[in-house]
């Protein structure tokens, strides 16, 4: 375990990784070593993503082998067909959380919104934005013969459309902030411990806490592994990072696992492999019998508790609002603002780029604020450092959005910096990067995407969001601090 400084920065998340090291665990960063090397055609973009049966079609990179697909798409489509398909997945995962919406509505979005994404159309004389276009775009992506250009404005477009989306389907906090306990300080010493993964049921929540209630001497708790679940008018305890959520499942310190909608199977794996009981959302559980099944798992379970000498609980106010932001910013007479969120990643040590991003920023006058994983690491971090510094933190479900709005509602656009996603687990926050690149933002993006394999569309993506006043930097390879440092203080 030499290297487990290269896996996370966390000292008890390494205590964790060697212990499940010793038995024979296998984790999500084993996955990742064994994966290696990943596709070098898929990082580049040049494999084909209409997925006929002619295929699957390759085109080499270094010009020596095929130049086209079998059905004649050529190098600068297939780089450009594969954002559009990227982007079209991004936009069916938030339309599937905006149940409200149609393939034939209009976008319907906020004032606010409304007035930046009409912005950016007009610019180059676009039409107004359609539900519909999502639909559309699966015939495109059925062997297409437009042009890179005409592949990449669908796909920006559909950016945008994830965007609106995104915001119909936030659910009213009734509250302009809401308080959330984080980090591994939240598990208690004794009882029982439920974590809860991906989008359980609320009423499964509510009902388990009811029954808590009728048992007072029965201690337990309910904790989430990663996701930030809002209950009536407050969040459930998050334990761990998303990228942890195996690690604390390894450890023994979980007694049962409610797995929803958007699990990582990863975690199914380490419950098998550790038996820890599992509820699952296709199941009708009964709160009763889940809170019997914890108990039996924790009197059964022999496992040092690995978090008795764990700090206490952190505590950051999660902001629900673009106003209660912009009342934050203009309250705090901020020039500068950067956005920097997302997801863990096994690309990156968890926890290091947020860290040095945070510190190489400490002395820029820039106010940071942060969303997903990213601003758990960032408590973390201020809590050990600067406690009376902590970076804002937004509501996970609209992220940078939620910001922008803000920012734009108060006249202080011109005060962001910069948005970046440290990391990207899913297409959705693809497509909402994209999204906010294309309303005229400056995005970055430390994971690596798809397009290195054409040099036509790198050009035609950064003259296409340039054009609407944006800017979009990415990498063939996993991101430094330093450059995203030097990015978001450049003049």
């Amino acid at each position: 375990m030499e290297t487990i400084h290269l896996k996370t920065a966390d000292p008890v998340s390494q205590q964790l990784l060697r212990s499940a090291a010793q038995r024979g665990i296998d984790l999500f960063w084993d996955r990742y070593e064994k994966a290696q090397p990943q596709d070098g055609f898929m990082r580049l973009g040049l494999y084909c993503p209409f997925e006929c049966m002619y295929g699957p079609c390759r085109i080499d990179p270094f010009g020596r082998g095929p130049a086209l697909g079998i059905c004649g798409l050529d190098r600068d489509q297939m780089v450009a067909a594969t954002m559009l398909r990227l982007c079209h997945q991004g936009a069916m995962q938030a339309l599937a959380a905006a149940p409200h919406c149609t393939g034939s509505d209009e976008l319907a979005s906020s004032s606010v919104l409304g007035a930046l994404i009409d912005t950016a159309l007009s610019a180059t004389q676009q039409e107004t934005l359609c539900c519909s276009e999502i639909f559309e775009t699966a015939g495109l992506l059925q062997r297409s013969s437009p042009s890179h250009e005409e592949l990449l404005t669908r796909a920006l477009r559909l950016g945008l459309l994830t965007l609106a989306l995104v915001e119909q389907a936030s659910t009213p906090a009734g509250a302009d902030t809401l308080e959330c306990s984080l980090g591994y300080g939240v598990f208690p010493e004794t009882g029982v411990r439920i974590g809860f993964s991906g989008r359980p049921p609320r009423d499964l929540i509510q009902a388990l806490e009811q029954a808590l209630l009728k048992e007072p001497e029965s201690p337990a708790v309910l904790l989430s592994l990663g996701d930030w679940l809002q209950v009536d008018d407050r969040f459930i305890p998050i334990g761990t990072t998303s990228g942890e959520a195996e690690l604390v499942l390894s450890s023994g310190a979980i007694h049962l696992l409610v797995a929803g909608p958007g699990t990582d199977p990863g975690l199914l794996h380490v419950s098998e492999q550790t038996g820890v009981p599992v509820v699952l959302n296709n199941t009708t559980p009964d709160a009763i019998d889940i809170l019997k099944r914890a108990r039996t798992r924790a009197e059964l379970s022999s496992h040092p508790d690995p978090f008795t000498d764990v700090s206490a609980e952190l505590l950051t106010r999660v902001i629900m609002s673009a106003t209660s932001f912009s009342m934050a910013v203009v309250s705090d007479s901020v020039d500068q603002v950067a956005l920097i969120g997302g997801s863990d990643t096994p690309h990156l040590p968890l926890g290091s780029l947020t860290a040095d991003l945070v510190s190489g920023l400490a002395d820029s006058g820039i106010r940071i604020a942060g969303w997903g994983d990213t601003a758990l690491w960032m408590a973390k971090q201020t809590q050990a450092e600067a406690p009376g510094q902590q970076p804002l933190t937004l509501e996970n479900g609209q992220g940078p959005l939620l910001a922008v709005k803000g920012l734009a509602a108060a006249g202080k656009l011109d005060a962001l910096r910069g948005i970046c996603f440290t990391g990207i687990k899913d297409v959705k926050d693809f497509s909402m990067a994209l999204g906010l690149a294309y309303l005229g933002c400056r995005v970055s993006m430390a994971t690596p995407i798809p397009v290195q394999g054409s040099k036509n569309v790198v050009h035609s993506l950064a003259r296409m969001i340039g054009d609407h006043g944006g800017e979009l930097l990415h990498f063939d390879h996993p991101a430094e601090a330093e450059s995203l440092t030097d990015w978001f203080t450049a003049v």
